[in-house]
């Protein structure tokens, strides 16, 4: 079917108009056939006037705020070829423009009109930049810029259009909106599926602008709801109204075209584009926009005001956030922003450290474009994907380990657990859900725990930390703990060993100690002090606080600790029990310096920690009294 055919079965032409149109067509062949031949160009005084396809925007239905806005010739005598569109309803409205949401009647499709304010176009300025702004738009062809189909302008009416793609979605700002809802609704914390989603798409928005960046054009009001996410996948980036094309004169005069600043009272939306001077969105602004350093935009802006997303991304909120525009902007330009993990606790430190870079003052230190900072935050995700096929094999070892394994988040949230723990403690994988690990602790050792959490948050491992763990039938047993964060994430994988009996043995062995009359001090294969008791406590003057970790040779005279170590190893290498009374002549420093003669004996003892060595010492010096010749 031809294309005059359709537009007569529309009822856009009649059939004379469609008569009349294919005359002025084969006129227009005939003749440009001849002037090839000829080497004329007759078909000029033969074709139609270019005015015959001249339009007027015509609106309808003005008083409903909808209507039918047909392009028709401005010769009422000629065959009338019209395009037609019908405004369904206003979809947004800017600074400069609105949108409305239409209807083309020939290609039928929906479609987006952006339109200049009435009140903006008696600006020649105005004009100008908003035909940037299409032409622009038009010029980046990329799946995440919305194509645009048709411009229009009418200088006598004052009315000034372009047509584009309508895109069905949402905003990138609703959908990080919802995902932080939802989260704290479910007190969900660290690294979920719905923040890996927001992630990938926000990658694809860092490409569309560095495709831009590319083609030497910046943004400059780089915000969530500058950018649509499609029902069906699509990442969309909105509104190049204050886009700057790199070397063009036209945006050399940026200062000169103030369309409606700000005043400093104004009681505006710090999410709402201010133009003038300081282009941009506040609250997403790089500090070379709040400060009006037109001559110090460039990539590295956009850079930061993707940054600006990924942290609201992260938080849920801007890096700023103020009482007034004013504050707002001296907030960006002088202070830092509050690290993502102090206002959602379990961001990953990587994509905190991501984040903050490119929110860096200096646009030197910040990712230096936008292909580097997707890259840094897609080699994130591709590191969580492997990391979580190692989550896969570390369930299947969590489900044949003879110990207890647990996951923690920063809170100490038992996020996974072993059936370790109904067998150890008594505690079900339900139980276990609604419980922190703070739940399973005597109360006095709760400190100690913050403590330890906050240093395993930190990057540093702890490893044979003992603590008391209650069962579910109301008694405790002893677990040895071995803790470290999971790289890339703010969770800690948890280790505990089941000593109860060997704490058991050790209390038993510590009784047996107090009940010895010589002092007793043990002491393991590095000659450190694992264990004293009272009379050794009284006979060397020491508290027994000062004395558990530190070398035996504390306890020998100064002189002879030189060597000591060394008879200490060789003990070790080749243990044999020697009594008291073995003839050697011994001698003891109490803490105040004082040395006096002792007598010691050495017992060997074996445990699951390896060998120790049990030590009696006994005081001469009323011996060496009572012997001395008076």
């Amino acid at each position: 079917m031809s294309l005059m055919q359709v537009l007569m079965d529309r009822n856009v032409l009649s059939t004379e108009q469609c008569a009349t149109l294919e005359t002025h067509v084969e006129a227009t062949i005939i003749n440009g056939a001849d002037a090839t031949e000829s080497g004329e160009s007759s078909a000029r005084e033969t074709a139609p006037s270019d005015t015959i396809f001249e339009t007027v925007l015509t609106d309808y239905q003005k008083s409903m705020g909808q209507g039918s806005r047909v392009l028709k010739r401005a010769e009422q005598d000629a065959p009338v070829l019209r395009e037609q569109i019908t405004l369904k309803g206003l979809y947004s409205t800017g600074g400069m423009g609105q949108v409305w949401i239409a209807y083309d009647e020939i290609l039928q499709r929906e479609i987006a009109l952006k339109e200049l304010k009435s009140s903006m176009s008696d600006s020649t300025r105005n004009r100008e930049r908003f035909f940037r702004e299409a032409q622009l738009t038009g010029e980046l062809d990329h799946p995440g810029v919305v194509p645009v189909y048709q411009y229009s302008a009418d200088e006598e009416s004052g009315q000034f259009y372009y047509t584009m793609r309508f895109i069905k979605g949402r905003t990138f700002t609703q959908h990080i909106h919802e995902y932080h809802s939802q989260r704290d609704a479910s007190h969900q914390m660290g690294v979920t599926a719905d923040l890996i989603r927001l992630l990938s798409k926000f990658v694809s928005l860092c490409q569309t602008i560095a495709y831009a960046h590319s083609r030497q054009i910046i943004h400059r009001d780089l915000k969530g709801d500058n950018v649509i996410l499609g029902d069906f996948g699509e990442v969309i980036v909105l509104d190049w109204g204050l886009a700057k094309k790199l070397g063009d004169p036209l945006f050399d005069a940026d200062r000169d075209t103030v369309i409606g600043s700000a005043e400093e009272d104004a009681e505006e939306s710090l999410s709402e584009t201010m133009q003038g001077e300081k282009l941009g969105t506040p609250a997403y602004m790089a500090p070379e926009q709040a400060t009006g350093k037109i001559d110090q935009i460039d990539y590295r802006t956009d850079v930061y005001c993707l940054a600006a997303i990924l942290y609201e991304i992260l938080t849920g909120q801007p890096p700023f956030s103020g009482r007034s525009i004013v504050e707002v902007l001296d907030l960006v330009i002088h202070s830092t922003p509050k690290p993502p993990g102090k206002r959602v606790p379990g961001i990953p430190t990587e994509l905190e450290q991501i984040c903050l870079k490119g929110l860096s003052k200096n646009r030197d230190q910040r990712q230096q474009s936008a292909r580097e900072l997707a890259d840094h935050v897609q080699t994130w995700i591709s590191e969580r994907a492997e990391r979580k096929r190692t989550e896969e094999e570390r369930e299947r070892f969590f489900s044949l380990s003879l110990d207890l394994l647990a996951i923690l988040d920063a809170r100490g949230n038992l996020s996974q657990t072993n059936p370790a723990w109904e067998t150890i403690l008594g505690w079900s994988n339900s139980d276990l859900k609604t419980m922190t690990v703070r739940d399973i602790l005597f109360q006095e050792d709760h400190q100690r725990l913050t403590d330890d959490l906050d240093q395993i948050l930190a990057g540093e491992s702890i490893t044979a930390v003992e603590y008391r763990c209650l069962c579910r039938d109301g008694t405790y047993r002893w677990i040895l703990w071995n803790a470290s964060l999971i790289s890339g994430e703010s969770s800690i994988y948890l280790v505990g060993r089941d000593i109860t009996e060997r704490k058991q043995t050790e209390q038993t062995f510590h009784e047996l100690l107090e009940s010895a009359p010589d002092g007793m001090v043990v002491v393991n294969s590095t000659g450190q002090i694992v264990l004293v008791n009272t009379q050794l406590e009284r006979l060397f003057g020491f508290q027994r606080e000062e004395l558990l970790g530190r070398s035996i040779d504390v306890l020998v005279p100064e002189q002879f600790r030189s060597g000591h170590s060394n008879h200490v190893a060789r003990f070790f290498k080749s243990p044999d029990f020697r009594p008291m009374g073995s003839g050697i002549n011994l001698k003891g420093q109490r803490k105040s310096g004082e040395i006096f003669p002792v007598e010691i004996s050495l017992s060997p003892v074996r445990t699951e920690q390896g060998m120790l060595v049990s030590a009696a010492v006994r005081d001469l010096s009323h011996r060496n009294q009572e012997f001395r010749p008076s």
